[in-house]
């Protein structure tokens, strides 16, 4: 029984309904992306799709659902049926939304052997997969930014392609995969590979309702619903059947909508202005038009359509700048550092008085954009170096997961990912015995079977934890934290590591640049980072440690390295009412309770040349060994490394050929 939630029902997300209607009307608008917070109706909105997507003519009999009257659409297979002279057994079917579970291995996505023939008929016949389901459907996938990596290559190829092929143990298929893809994310939790999001031609940004009628006529319906949703389902029927029929209607309507050149043209001048990446804006405000247009009964698009489909386009194309100046305010509440016994605080009126970033903006943390080569046994920690060698860095890593390139078979008790060819091989010397007086193919017993062993490349993400605040204002510490987090970046790019920054400065922490491989972003980004304000050093920690566990989830193989850049100091809270230096402890030791490798940078040893300006030699020397002292037992706290900045090893040595392929960051 049908019980999913009438999609006429959803209150409140006018832009999310109608980016999924015109994905209904129009195939070629190469799916939707909605993004939003927890119980913003993401997932309930797509679900309720279903019941008014419109009906298409299928191949009763193929597993793919190949359109009867389109031969180059067509399967292989269904092509030699109507080669043959064949008259095709068809149905009319209601276009689906098929789910792509999170946890789906490979073999279920692209399809597998079917075991059972192999075993009955002693020969390898293939078992389509999601893909083929998909064909012709809507595919969605929730939380489509926690997709494993190997599975979004998998589907960019397929809709690239238009096509699934699928090369493995002795099996050859092509088949048709041809379908909207709908993802659902939320971004708190991560972002998305580019290469992925570029694949959605409309994306939405939802929110939930800050209207309090609308806020409360969505719970009245929601509760109505869940005590009974026949009922409730009856008082939305004639609207769902209204809306199917004006689906089918558009589409019936879409290959007619004319668009005048001079619209296409100043959509492409926007796209130029706005400095959108590549063709596909423009490709995509010509199909979405044309699809709002069908939608409301036109025969021609409108520059209201155009304007339409650009605020579905291009906000997630256009080039945006990174947002570093925030306006905080940037009075201190007072340095961190504990006066002695009948001593005054003397630090309090330097350390935090962090009034140097006189502009709201901030100032660039330094002048010149240079950097050097680092020794990378410098910031790998002893965990950090235990589990590189674990996992094999930069090498295939065996993963005992269902997942990865298969590489071999082995023997065991419990085998869950059979390996056909093995176990074949296995069965084959006692054919002759167990098929004497048989007519089966091939006959396997329990102890012929094999497990697959896969491998993939284990994947490493560095994370950089840096300090904007004013307390790295000094000359030569802005510089050399600027020079040194740029050469750990270049590192990274050397080793082929995925990098992200957190920033901490003001009142809080944000997440510069998102887990990446691009390197030059990076660099790029950290190149134009500002200083000032005050120091949350735990907020920072938090926001990193967050990352972490995020990536954990979406890669359960991934091993993170923390790098912190930091002097140590602090003074912000990130508890109400809390001990900003007490709050710094308890953030890392977080990273310790994890086993969560990191390094702390200690950018003021022999840097800060503040206590030697405005104390005596004697208490300059008292204060600096207070620093160092606290910097290693919180570094202890962290679990971490300790490592002065200035003892950032630069006499290392490159290849000719990577000290070339470094010239891009010139």
């Amino acid at each position: 029984m049908d019980v999913s939630y009438p999609f006429t029902a959803v209150v409140d997300q006018a832009a999310m309904m109608r980016a999924l209607l015109v994905n209904a009307i129009n195939p070629d608008v190469s799916g939707v992306l909605i993004r939003g917070e927890r119980g913003t109706g993401k997932s309930t909105a797509v679900r309720a799709l279903t019941e008014v997507l419109p009906e298409q003519a299928v191949v009763s009999d193929c597993p793919y659902g190949c359109p009867p009257d389109d031969y180059e659409r067509m399967c292989s297979d269904c092509r030699e049926r109507v080669d043959a002279g064949e008259e095709l057994p068809t149905e009319t079917q209601r276009i689906r939304v098929v789910d792509l579970p999170l946890n789906a291995s490979e073999d279920r996505v692209v399809g597998s052997i079917d075991l059972q023939t192999a075993v009955r008929e002693g020969r390898p016949r293939f078992e389509p997969g999601i893909l083929a389901e998909a064909n012709r459907n809507v595919l969605y996938v929730d939380e489509v930014n926690l997709l494993d990596d190997h599975i979004v290559d998998v589907l960019l190829d397929a809709a690239a392609m238009g096509e699934n092929i699928v090369e493995r143990e002795g099996v050859s298929v092509r088949h048709p995969a041809e379908f909207v893809l709908v993802g659902t994310m939320n971004p708190e939790e991560g972002g998305l590979r580019p290469q992925l999001l570029d694949r959605f031609d409309v994306v939405v940004d939802v929110t939930a309702s800050d209207d309090v009628d609308e806020r409360v006529e969505i719970a009245a319906r929601r509760e109505r619903f869940d005590a009974d949703p026949e009922a409730f389902r009856a008082d939305y029927r004639e609207e769902q059947r209204a809306l199917a029929d004006q689906l089918r209607a558009a589409r019936d309507r879409l290959g007619d909508v004319q668009i005048d050149e001079e619209l296409l043209r100043d959509a492409s001048y926007e796209a130029l202005r706005q400095r959108a990446h590549g063709m596909r804006a423009d490709i995509a405000v010509e199909r979405v038009a044309r699809s709002i247009a069908a939608l409301e009964g036109a025969s021609e698009a409108t520059s209201a359509h155009v304007k339409e489909a650009q605020y579905f386009v291009f906000p997630h194309r256009v080039e945006g700048v990174a947002e570093m100046s925030f306006g905080e305010g940037v009075l201190s509440t007072g340095g961190d550092e504990e006066p002695e016994a009948g001593e005054e605080d003397d630090e309090s009126d330097t350390e935090g008085d962090e009034s140097l970033d006189t502009e709201a903006g901030g100032m660039p943390i330094a002048e010149g954009e240079d950097s050097y080569t680092v020794d990378r046994t410098a910031i790998e920690p002893t965990k950090d170096r235990t589990m590189r060698e674990a996992l094999a860095r930069r090498t295939p890593s065996r993963v005992d997961v269902r997942s990865g390139r298969y590489v071999r078979s082995r023997l065991q008790e419990d085998v869950d990912d059979v390996a056909i060819d093995a176990t074949v091989r296995a069965a084959a010397p006692h054919q002759h015995r167990r098929t004497e007086g048989r007519r089966d193919g091939l006959v396997i017993e329990p102890r012929d079977l094999r497990q697959k062993i896969r491998e993939r490349t284990a994947r490493a993400l560095v994370v950089f934890v840096v300090d904007a605040s004013g307390s790295v204002m000094s000359g030569r510490q802005m510089m050399e934290t600027k020079r040194g987090l740029l050469s750990l970046v270049e590192d990274a790019y050397r080793a082929r590591d995925r990098v992200a920054v957190v920033v901490f400065r003001g009142e809080d922490a944000f997440t510069l640049v998102e887990p990446t491989r691009n390197h030059r972003m990076a660099r790029d980004a950290v190149s134009k980072l500002t200083v000032g304000g005050n120091t949350p050093l735990a907020h920072g920690l938090v926001e990193a440690y967050r990352l972490v566990q995020r990536e954990r989830r979406r890669d359960q193989d991934l091993y993170p390295l923390v790098v912190l850049l930091s002097d140590g100091q602090t003074n912000v809270e990130y508890r109400e009412d809390g001990d900003a230096k007490e709050d710094a402890f308890r953030a890392a030791a977080l990273f310790d309770d994890d086993d969560i490798p990191s390094v702390f940078v200690d950018t003021g040893y022999e840097l800060d040349t503040t206590p030697d300006q405005i104390w005596t030699d004697r208490k300059a020397e008292r204060m600096k060994r207070k620093r160092f002292e606290r910097n290693l037992t919180f570094a202890e706290t962290m679990g971490a490394d300790y490592l002065p900045l200035v003892e950032l090893p630069r006499d290392a040595t490159l290849p000719t050929e990577v000290e070339e392929e470094e010239g891009q960051f010139a």
